[in-house]
């Protein structure tokens, strides 16, 4: 019996050591040449080269990334499925749209972070974020529209969250939602809305058409890709940030000597300057987070999600 135990580890951490030793699979939950799926392939192949074993992208589309995110959740902890996970998690969780939450993950490492942007139009008589402010907080709410977001999604939230920092309400902008950006974007530009709460990178053409600008993102700091947009502690001294990320998320239960080997594989890929270069070029942010350091932010910005959720009257989970 003892030497069939002893076998039995053997032969387990035998196992383990071999990881990887076939194809794994990076699920991504939105459309090929989205901006997920960019970055889903990008460090896809960073993967391939320092793991040694091919890494395919699998995209499964719909539900704002519900469907993707459950085959991470529900799937086999062996380390050869994995997820490039957005925050939509939260709001699925806070709607009772899924019954897993943040903590049904391996947290392996986040790899990009983009930040919000207060986008109006060219025309538009706001000059600046205090005169937009102004005017909404004036106005009734519901009176000025958004749109290139989901509710409840990701530049729903940030940008409810500047409302609420700069004491309006949650709800003081009437959503349009819109499937993606670009959508909102157009909207904006042909003054069917008044504000896209989405990234500057995402805004970047139209903005170079001369057909909409951003007042504001919602940083920490200035983004190298766009210097000359300030951020809204420096226009009023609020530390409002806000926006989307993507991490790399494994299922739960995932063998501790994976889950190290696989952080670790992740941080290089998201270090390395090809990577970065393709971050800059693309317009998106570098902010790598990982393991346990993960786990926590992810605690911390699920409890802020289920607040402005509830606020929006969106939350449907205690």
């Amino acid at each position: 019996m003892v030497w069939l135990l002893a076998g039995g580890l053997l032969w387990a951490g035998t196992a383990c050591a071999a990881w990887p030793d076939r194809p794994i699979t990076l699920v991504v939950g939105w459309v090929m040449g989205s901006g997920s799926d960019l970055i889903a392939r990008k460090m896809a192949d960073g993967l391939s080269k320092e793991l040694g074993v091919p890494v395919s992208v699998l995209n499964i589309d719909g539900a704002d990334g519900i469907f993707a995110h459950s085959a991470v959740a529900y799937g086999e902890p062996d380390g050869y499925t994995l997820g490039l996970v957005t925050p939509e998690i939260f709001s699925a969780y806070w709607q009772q749209q899924t019954g897993y939450s943040f903590e049904s993950y391996t947290p392996i490492a986040r790899v990009e972070q983009s930040a919000a942007a207060f986008w109006v139009k060219q025309d538009s008589p706001w000059r600046t974020l205090d005169e937009a402010l102004t005017a909404i907080r004036k106005a009734k709410p519901g009176t000025y529209s958004m749109s290139g977001m989901t509710v409840g999604g990701a530049y729903h939230i940030a940008i409810a969250g500047l409302l609420k920092a700069h004491g309006l309400r949650v709800d003081a902008l009437r959503p349009v939602p819109s499937e993606g950006a670009q959508p909102g974007f157009e909207a904006l530009a042909r003054g069917l809305v008044d504000v896209c709460p989405d990234s500057l990178h995402e805004g970047h053409d139209l903005r170079r058409q001369g057909k909409i600008r951003p007042l504001a993102v919602l940083a920490r700091e200035r983004l190298g890709s766009f210097p000359d947009v300030p951020t809204v502690r420096e226009l009023d001294g609020k530390p409002v940030s806000g926006g989307t990320w993507r991490a790399v998320l494994a299922p739960p239960g995932l063998a501790p000597e994976v889950s190290t080997r696989l952080t670790e594989a992740v941080q290089k890929v998201a270090a390395s300057s090809d990577y970065r270069s393709f971050l800059e070029m693309y317009g998106f942010g570098a902010a790598t987070l990982a393991g346990e350091d993960l786990r926590k932010s992810l605690a911390e910005e699920h409890r802020h999600w289920g607040d402005v959720m509830g606020e929006l009257g969106l939350r449907k989970r205690k």
